[in-house]
């Protein structure tokens, strides 16, 4: 026997489970139908299984309902604790009853769903709220760390309305501007604890700072109950069908899991966890999972995660300006601890990578970073451990903010990095040969937000606007804007953007959508990937290079914020990497 996450029974969010018999222990094949009352196939439905501790392997299991309203999961599961459908306009009428023999032939009968309170998105909420410019400024400067408006936050917003007074206005405003208060003091504390003063500070990134403007605009549009709500679609076609594939893998808590990859080696899935020094690894095939610290002193709050091309790993921190490297053949570590010219700590963000979405060099051997800290870029030089940073120039008309340099990718002739600065609407460039910044592009909104970048093999890169709920497409040769793209739901607040290097495609994790965009550069349109519960907050999309697996995970923070903390592995079923996604196979 062995242990799984202590989680493992939590509800599913967003849907009713359907009973199934509790002494059903041996492996089971279940597959059946999804219809509506009439009769007719509900085509797109995700139906998900959670696994008992009998059962090895992910703990929850999620396929969609093809043509016919046909689902079939691909493996047989030993002990099922529960099994549900999810859909945003429908809901299962009543429980199937008790399910302990194989079945292929379950019929599942679904209703229309007049509220969507349980699986509508917390961007749902937002589709009404002010005007472009509004929504944009609160997306980039309040939700960072959790969505909002989360079912707790939307449950706050029931209390203030249950609050006796004769001006609720008043009552909601001074409540809002309480938990902006609050929410910044969990800032401090989070990421302050590593402060060599011991004096907690707010982070550059995940506190509120226009706490006034904030605690104003959900004062305006966070009004009554907020339990209900309807009409919501997801704006585009749905790119799943009957050979989607999502497992998701809870990860022992408490922790504040932040990235994860797949390294073919261990055939393990990789989270950092920022609360802690701690990198969890997971099992694919069984489930297992263990830990391995950091080895540095102090506090380095593991972050952001790199694969190279021979699948080690590097990792940047939160704290003590320590870059990691992993390597799993021999399980052996290797830190380079950094620090400005001036002596100062270096916020070391993203490592350079290329289209391949792989740790990439300059012609020196140099690994470049950015420098969310100092608001700069800079090169470790891993043989020799030197490490140097430069500061970007001030933005003229875009000053008075924190800048916050963000993203970082490489060009395809190691000549050139091109980083974000999210906090002031910017992307540009640096000359890694000549040591010395271009000219920096703005973007239209101040509050664009773009956070993390990829670029494709042709040198376009592609950045997530956070804020607007925009994709950006960049010609770095030409220096030329070609493309900007609302996404299907600018409230959903675009995290990354990840290249795909075989399906030509650009994926986009969202951190307020629950939802995963595909955007295809040829027809210049987007597909949606639901996930399976609410609280989906994404931050990075990784692919497996030898199915085309998807790899993510629910990065909420801190680590005692409300949210799932699992890893996903997602097979989007379009046979496009020429194998079936299934990473047991390398067994």
């Amino acid at each position: 026997m062995f242990s799984k996450s202590p989680m493992r029974h939590a509800a599913l969010t967003g849907s009713l489970a359907l009973a199934l018999s509790s002494g059903a222990s041996a492996d089971l094949s279940i597959a059946g139908r999804v219809v509506t009352l009439n009769g007719e196939p509900l085509v797109g439905a995700m139906v998900s299984l959670r696994t008992s501790d009998a059962h090895a392997g992910a703990d929850v299991i999620s396929v969609f309902t093809g043509p016919s309203g046909r689902f079939e999961f691909p493996e047989r599961v030993g002990g099922v604790a529960s099994l549900e459908v999810r859909s945003l306009k429908y809901r299962p009428l009543e429980p199937i009853g008790a399910l302990d023999r194989d079945t292929s032939d379950l019929t599942i009968v679904v209703e229309p769903r007049l509220n969507q309170a349980d699986v509508a998105p917390a961007s749902a909420w937002l589709a009404s709220a002010g005007d472009r410019a509004q929504k944009a400024y609160f997306v980039r400067d309040c939700i960072g760390c959790h969505q909002v408006p989360a079912p707790e936050v939307r449950r706050y917003a029931g209390l203030i309305a249950g609050v006796d007074n004769a001006d609720p206005a008043v009552v909601r405003q001074q409540s809002w501007e309480s938990i902006v208060k609050y929410m910044n003091y969990v800032s401090a504390w989070e990421f302050g604890r590593a402060s060599p003063d011991g004096a907690p500070e707010p982070g550059p990134v995940y506190s509120v700072s226009g706490g006034g403007q904030v605690a104003t605009f959900m004062a305006e549009h966070f009004v009554g109950a907020m339990d209900e709500i309807d009409g919501y679609d997801y704006g585009a076609p749905l790119i799943v069908n009957e050979k989607t594939v999502i497992k998701e893998y809870e990860v022992s808590g408490p922790n504040a899991i932040r990235e994860a990859v797949l390294l073919p080696e261990t055939n393990e899935l990789w989270a950092a966890d920022v609360s802690s020094n701690r990198m969890y690894a997971i099992d694919v095939a069984t489930g297992r999972q263990r830990y391995l610290e950091v080895p540095a002193e102090g506090d380095v709050g593991p972050h952001s995660l790199f694969r190279d091309a021979d699948d080690t790993l590097w990792i940047t921190p939160f704290f003590d300006s320590v870059v990691s490297h992993y390597d799993p053949r021999d399980e052996t570590w290797k830190t380079w601890a950094t620090t400005s010219v001036d002596g100062k700590p270096i916020g070391i963000h993203d490592l350079s990578f290329g289209a391949e979405h792989e740790l990439m060099t300059d012609k020196k051997g140099r690994i470049w970073y950015s420098d969310i800290g100092n608001n700069g870029v800079g090169y470790l030089d891993p043989a020799t451990g030197k490490a140097k940073s430069f500061p970007a120039p001030e933005v003229p008309g875009r000053t008075g903010r924190n800048p916050a340099l963000y993203g970082l990718v490489m060009t395809s002739d190691r000549g050139h990095i091109w980083y974000s600065q999210l906090g002031i609407g910017v992307v540009g460039s640096f000359d890694v040969n000549a040591e010395q910044f271009d000219e920096p592009v703005e973007l239209a909104s101040i509050d664009a937000g773009p956070r993390r970048l990829t670029i494709n093999d042709d040198d376009i890169m592609y950045a997530a606007l956070y804020g607007t709920g925009q994709l950006l497409a960049f010609d770095t040769k030409s220096r030329k804007q070609v493309g900007l793209y609302d996404l299907p739901d600018t409230g959903s607040a675009p995290y990354a953007a990840t290249w795909d290097p075989v399906r030509k495609v650009v994926w986009i994790p969202t951190s307020n959508g629950d939802v995963i965009y595909r955007f295809d550069p040829q027809s210049k349109t987007f597909g949606v990937l639901p996930l399976p519960r609410q609280g989906a907050f994404l931050r990075m999309v990784d692919i497996d290079r030898a199915t085309g697996m998807l790899i993510t995970s629910y990065a909420n923070i801190v680590q005692f914020v409300h949210g799932p903390r699992m890893v996903l592995m997602i097979d989007p079923g379009d046979g496009a990497y020429g194998r079936p996604a299934v990473a047991e196979e390398r067994r």
